[in-house]
């Protein structure tokens, strides 16, 4: 009997590993092969690859949502042009949060379109050093100039699309919940890209040179989570392995491994929060017990 409740927490926790994973650890390894572009909803559209691009387009322009790492640079320009447009009409680029993985093709992507960069807070410094100054201290890419520093609730606007910016800064010191609305179908969706939550596994929470302020920070993030009304639709910047189950109402393309609904969003953050209290106990104890 001892045998089977321990099973049965352990396959409790696979399942919840598997819908907020990728917030603190690798990406899905399989999502290299998500490198064909679709319309998710709206006008929004994914454009690649292994860790997730979109691409927001107007009558005035376009705006580019991560550029991934430096690999992803080629396949995201051939998707773009595969879905009908023209890359030298992306006006701005925004991101999620500046880690590599995210942001490493910024540089050149500005190089190739001109675009203006906007980002927030710290992340702004880390984009325009090259410098990942996230409680993790990740690899670095290349720098690639600001355009524009943001406020928590700042917005950008293109052709009548207006996103803003919510700051989410646990993941890294900037990283940004960007937030929308779309029409599909006669109806409008409340839509949110994510930004970031906990710092990544590893990551020393305690006497933190590159973020002091991170467990403050990811308390705060965790906490506007949960008050924030639920969008209905949830675009992750990792593909999920499995694929979340979506409400059968929402006229989302079945490609998209990268979305939530609202009761998906809502067990995220539920996960996240779970696994930083799991953290944050860990790292307390280690600080009581030094060397052990």
């Amino acid at each position: 009997m001892r045998l089977i409740r321990v099973l049965v927490v352990l396959n409790a926790l696979i399942a919840s590993m598997s819908s907020y994973g990728a917030a603190a650890g690798p990406s899905f390894q399989g999502a290299g092969g998500a490198t064909e572009p679709f319309r998710v909803i709206g006008n929004i559209y994914f454009v690649g690859g292994e860790y997730g691009s979109y691409l927001i387009t107007t009558p005035q322009g376009h705006i580019l949502h991560d550029t991934g790492s430096a690999d992803m640079h080629d396949l995201i320009l051939s998707n773009i042009k595969k879905l009908g447009f023209n890359v030298q009409d992306i006006k701005i680029m925004i991101s999620s949060h500046a880690h590599w993985d995210h942001v490493e093709g910024h540089a050149a992507m500005k190089r190739v379109t001109g675009a203006q960069v906007v980002a927030l807070g710290g992340d702004a410094v880390a984009l325009r050093s090259g410098q990942d100054n996230s409680a993790i201290g990740a690899k670095s890419f290349d720098p690639v100039p600001i355009d524009r520093v943001i406020e928590d609730g700042d917005t950008v606007t293109l052709g009548g699309v207006t996103l803003r910016a919510l700051w989410t800064g646990g993941h890294t010191q900037g990283a940004t919940m960007w937030m929308t609305t779309v029409q599909e179908g006669g109806k409008t969706y409340s839509i949110a890209f994510r930004g970031g939550e906990i710092p990544n596994d590893g990551a020393p929470l305690f006497n933190n040179p590159r973020h002091p302020s991170v467990v403050a920070d990811t308390q705060r993030t965790l906490l506007r989570l949960k008050e924030l009304d639920p969008p209905d639709l949830f675009l992750h910047n990792h593909p999920q392995n499995p694929p979340q189950k979506l409400d059968p109402s929402l006229p989302v393309d079945p490609r998209c491994v990268t979305c939530f609904d609202a009761a998906g969003f809502r067990k995220y953050v539920a996960g996240v929060e779970a696994r930083f209290k799991a953290m944050l106990q860990e790292a307390e104890q280690s600080r009581r017990t030094p060397g052990q």
